[in-house]
């Protein structure tokens, strides 16, 4: 199956939240940023929900296995392109971020244009959750230091760089588990170039 069903619909409509949301924080005033977060929280939300509906009703389709992974990357480099931008995270702590979502969705899209198919991974959807919640955790720091400065502590930044340290881990490995996971395919691929 390939088609375009509700869980589909949903993963396209995050994808357009992603692309959008996270610049309105740039220069927006207090309701503004509230509200783009807002969307940002709905954009992680139907992350989980897209794929729990498609499980349930049996709605699980090839561009949903395309889709939802995309959608996750998009929200992911942007929103914590965004906060490097406003000075909330240091490019150093992204940059091996970038190389691996990239990376591995070239992988992807390399793959698909062999009819490969790689679906996520667990030790991918566990990094993906834990890089949603660091996303969460930038968003209260940049929102309390911007705007509520008086519940605005120190702690919040150790919070932070804990989170940090936690999703560059998870995201490296779940990066070096799907290389051993594909290397056949990724082997197969570059023989045929």
């Amino acid at each position: 199956m390939n088609r375009m069903n509700f869980p589909n619909i949903l993963t396209s409509l995050r994808i357009v939240v992603a692309l959008v949301a996270p610049f309105f924080l740039i220069n927006g005033d207090l309701w503004t940023r509230i509200i783009a977060g807002f969307f940002i929280l709905i954009a992680i939300v139907t992350d989980f929900l897209d794929g729990w509906y498609a499980r349930k009703y049996n709605e699980v389709t090839k561009l949903g296995k395309i889709l939802d992974p995309i959608a996750d990357k998009v929200l992911i480099i942007i929103t914590f392109s965004v906060f490097v931008y406003l000075d909330v995270l240091s490019i150093w702590w992204i940059i091996p971020i970038f190389i691996r979502e990239i990376l591995i969705t070239v992988y992807r899209f390399l793959f698909l244009s062999k009819n490969i198919v790689v679906a996520a991974t667990k030790s991918g959807k566990v990094k993906t959750v834990v890089q949603m919640i660091t996303i969460g955790i930038a968003y209260f720091w940049f929102m309390t230091h911007r705007h509520y400065r008086e519940y605005h502590y120190s702690f919040f930044g150790i919070i932070l760089h804990i989170a940090l340290i936690v999703t560059l881990y998870l995201t490296i490995h779940s990066g070096v588990v799907f290389l051993i996971d594909n290397w056949k395919n990724i082997k197969k691929y570059h023989h045929l170039i």
